[in-house]
């Protein structure tokens, strides 16, 4: 809007004050930087890191942008002078300016004193306001008033502000990561005025390097942030809606073979018993068990039950122990001979943990144990049989797969993988699958693949 266009009457009463009154809102000395080469012009009440207009002086050129500066702060004091009683929100609603909360302040004293920084420099009378008027609008110059941009980086710092105490460590961990990843792609995008076509470049720019299952996921962490920034007020709209992509979801991992998981087994065996990288493969393979439940086990976990049955608790009770969802925690019984699992040397190795004063089975961290099972481990195993999408994970997908060809009910399968099953018959049946049942299907699943 050019400031040709607005007018600010200069009353009798102002004009003809021998001290100016105290204004509601003092303004601070205007703060000038450059945006992709733009200079802009800050406005800001004083003493607030929140009440603040940037204004886009529309020139690349130094001396034009302090030109147009010191017309605007003209035309702003002449406003302000001849407005003492304006709040913050009407001195922003004059000039374009949205979502800024109001600011009182003011001291005694001369005008700079009283009205601010951005009357330093001014020593006119109160009602020499009318000429700074003037002097305005003999020189066209183009403002455009703009709120600061509210970008996706802010909108994730007010989300998390509101909601991180709702999530787990290693959830808001993961988000963080996300949020930043979303961030980095939308940089100074403004998103109280984002178009649906801004969130389809987006989608396009993280599909980059990236599986459409990852982009996904960090799509629904960017739907979360804008559902809850609609809701707070925060930006008017969102228009994320049917962004998730639909082809290419196809997971790359495969299932082992039979054959593959008794020689990953095998393999485990020739491990000294005292290594942790023998029972990491060998869980794996005979529990379908995720990577990281696997890897925070503790000694405390192993436990054995009635009839002498052997499980391990997979929780999150600990200090950085986690799990998926609520489903994940379940005892999964531990088929000795399975594959040529051996499970007393396993018990010997946990005693010899607890005897050492490790509560921790694992000897090696997560991200080393993930690294060393799928670079060396899992293709010195399998040889010429190795192949792309074979990893850790694998062997749950292959659990999964032989009992689903052995016709195991859906509530047993369940129960070993916690998986959530979305359905209220097999949620409250599920969950109380007698550990003993499971032990006997799964010494019956094993049977035949026994090494």
């Amino acid at each position: 809007m050019s400031i040709l266009e607005v007018r600010s009457a200069v009353t009798n009463t102002v004009t003809n004050l021998a001290v100016p009154v105290k204004p509601t809102t003092r303004l601070a000395k205007p703060y000038h930087f450059r945006r992709n080469g733009i200079y802009y012009m800050r406005l800001r009440a004083t003493g607030s890191t929140t009440e603040f207009a940037s204004v886009s002086l529309k020139t690349s050129n130094r001396r034009d942008a302090l030109d147009a500066s010191e017309q605007l702060a003209g035309f702003v004091r002449a406003f302000h002078l001849d407005n003492a009683d304006a709040s913050w929100s009407k001195l922003k609603e004059h000039f374009r300016v949205v979502s800024v909360e109001l600011f009182a302040s003011g001291r005694d004293g001369d005008i700079t004193q009283v009205w601010g920084g951005l009357h330093d420099g001014y020593s006119g009378s109160v009602g020499s306001s009318s000429r700074s008027l003037k002097s305005v609008a003999d020189v066209p110059v183009s403002i455009s008033v703009l709120a600061p941009a509210m970008t996706f980086e802010i909108l994730s710092g007010l989300y998390l502000a509101d909601r991180a105490q709702d999530q787990k460590a290693s959830t808001l961990k993961e988000t963080k990561i996300c949020h930043g990843t979303i961030s980095a792609a939308l940089g100074e995008l403004d998103m109280r005025t984002h178009s649906r076509a801004d969130l389809v470049a987006l989608r396009d720019r993280l599909l980059a390097g990236r599986m459409p299952s990852t982009v996904n996921k960090l799509l629904v962490k960017l739907s979360a942030v804008l559902a809850w920034s609609v809701e707070n007020g925060h930006i008017p709209k969102s228009y994320d809606k049917k962004l998730k992509l639909t082809k290419g979801l196809e997971s790359s991992r495969r299932a082992f073979t039979q054959d593959q998981v008794g020689k990953l087994v095998a393999y485990s065996n020739t491990l000294p018993e005292t290594s942790w990288k023998r029972w990491l493969l060998s869980l794996g393979a005979i529990t379908g068990g995720r990577l990281n439940e696997i890897s925070q086990l503790t000694t405390s976990d192993v436990l054995t039950l009635e009839a002498g049955i052997v499980a391990i608790h997979i929780n999150e009770a600990g200090e950085g122990k986690s799990i998926k969802n609520k489903r994940s925690e379940r005892l999964v019984p531990l088929t000795d001979g399975a594959y040529g699992f051996d499970l007393a040397a396993f018990l010997r190795y946990v005693e010899a943990c607890r005897l050492s004063g490790s509560d921790s089975l694992a000897q090696i961290g997560y991200k080393t144990a993930g690294e060393w099972a799928n670079q060396q481990a899992i293709p010195a195993a399998l040889g010429d049989s190795f192949g792309p999408g074979l990893v850790f994970h694998s062997m749950r997908h292959s659990l999964a797969s032989l009992m689903q060809a052995k016709g195991v009910p859906t509530a047993y399968a369940q129960a070993v993988m916690g998986h959530a099953s979305g359905t209220i018959t097999f949620d409250v049946y599920g969950s109380g699958v007698p550990v003993a049942t499971i032990a006997e299907m799964l010494t019956e699943l094993f049977v035949g693949v026994n090494q």
